[in-house]
């Protein structure tokens, strides 16, 4: 009788046990399911969100509707060489980032104008004093650095910086420049820099009668993009926004600014990422002018804060009207190294706009002509030019699908020179790659 007790308590421990291993079971089952959802739900709010901003950028640029993905590879290479450098970047769509070097700008769309207004890298201004091509109500001069080959603009104390133009900024353009800070961090005071859209000349924000800002702080914890605004008698609509995005690998470095204008709209991208999207920033007459103004830049606090290689260009037609209507077109915003042909990751976005031009016309073919300055032997011009242009090529091959029969490429060297090489401003456009249809 004592065992089969004892079996009756065994057995109902088992039946205990299994339905509560069955309950263990499903409940696993239903949180798994749950978390399915989930990951589904967000997944498609992803790509809503991502479709949302191409829509975006699609009604306020007037540009075609979606473009195809692009296959990313590997890096473009070469090396070697003599006489230039520029800058450049997009304005196009793609969502898949890489960190393979050239493809981390995946989603970079900045596109540079066309034509170029201003170009400044200091090479023909002597070291210590203020160049030659900028006002300013303050102070600054050009220096070097030890990390950078570059000649830079070095801002100081409360000073704004306007780069001399004869005439006031067109309806469209971008702007670019490398930005470089250091001497920040734990005990250090911070510094602000404004890049302020005016209505009318002015050296300082306060004078520049209706304004446009974006404030760049620098202090102990970080660079920081921290808000966006408009102000003044002209604007309809007053516009504040809080950016507050906070990237410490930014303090003590060189970043990369692009700025598009585009009517009331702006842009502005930290290296491949954007900032700033405001569609209805630019009011009135804002953005006729442009200076950059230093706030609290101490040289005896440690500071350094300086630019180079600035230049802003007038967008006119896009690639795809010149090409048609002319069947050639140039630019100015393919970058190389100094003196070689590899091709700066700034670039990612005109090489997309041509990439998804060549996808969406299959009866267009290519050929790619390259051209320097006149700086460097002949000879050297003529080689650089020629491996600048294969590395375009290779680019539009490897790194966004194009086929290869479609492309060509040859290089001209200094022979076709589009303006002057006395000047800064024409050694910068005669540096340029040239597509003809063929």
């Amino acid at each position: 009788m004592k065992n089969v007790k004892i079996l009756f308590v065994l057995l109902i421990l088992l039946v205990f046990t299994q339905t509560s291993h069955a309950q263990f079971l499903k409940k696993l089952k239903n949180r798994a399911e749950e978390a399915a959802k989930e990951a589904v739900i967000r997944k498609s709010e992803d790509k809503v969100n991502r479709e949302t901003e191409r829509a975006m950028d699609t009604i306020l640029d007037g540009n075609k509707g979606s473009k195809k993905k692009n296959k990313k590879k590997k890096s473009s290479k070469n090396d070697e060489s003599d006489s230039d450098e520029i800058y450049k970047q997009d304005e196009s769509d793609n969502n898949d980032t890489k960190e393979n070097g050239f493809g981390v700008y995946s989603n970079f769309t900045f596109v540079p104008g066309n034509k170029l207004l201003f170009y400044d890298d200091f090479a023909a201004d002597a070291i210590g004093d203020f160049p030659a091509n900028w006002e300013t109500g303050g102070s600054g001069e050009v220096v070097t650095t030890n990390t950078s080959e570059s000649k830079w603009l070095s801002m100081v104390r409360r000073s704004g910086y306007m780069p001399t133009i004869e005439n006031k900024l067109p309806e469209n353009y971008t702007i670019e420049f490398d930005l470089a800070n250091n001497g920040y961090g734990s005990g250090k005071p911070n510094s602000k820099l404004f890049f302020a859209f005016l209505t009318k000349k002015a050296y300082s924000m306060g004078a520049g009668g209706s304004v446009a800002d974006i404030e760049i702080l620098l202090s102990n914890n970080g660079f920081k993009v921290s808000n966006v605004e408009n102000f003044g008698g002209e604007v309809e609509v007053k516009i504040g926004s809080r950016i507050d995005r906070e990237m410490t690998d930014y303090l003590n470095n060189t970043v990369h600014i692009s700025i598009a204008v585009n009517k009331k709209r702006l842009r502005m991208w930290v290296n491949e990422e954007k900032m700033v999207d405001s569609p209805n920033l630019l009011q009135a007459n804002i953005g006729k002018y442009f200076i950059i103004q230093a706030m609290d830049v101490l040289p005896e606090k440690g500071h350094f804060v300086g630019i180079s290689n600035f230049k802003i260009a007038e967008s006119t037609e896009d690639l795809r009207s010149l090409l048609i209507k002319n069947g050639k077109f140039s630019t100015t915003g393919i970058y190389f190294d100094t003196a070689a042909s590899t091709v700066k990751k700034e670039s990612y976005g005109i090489l997309l706009d041509i990439a998804n031009m060549l996808r969406d016309n299959d009866d267009i073919n290519l050929q790619i002509i390259g051209h320097t300055d006149n700086q460097g032997a002949e000879d050297y011009n003529q080689t650089l030019s020629e491996k600048r242009a294969a590395a375009v090529k290779e680019l539009l091959v490897e790194e966004f699908g194009i086929r290869e029969d479609r492309l060509q490429f040859m290089g001209k060297g200094e022979t076709e020179a589009l303006d002057d090489n006395t000047t800064e401003k024409g050694r910068a456009n005669n540096r340029r790659v040239e597509f003809i249809k063929i």
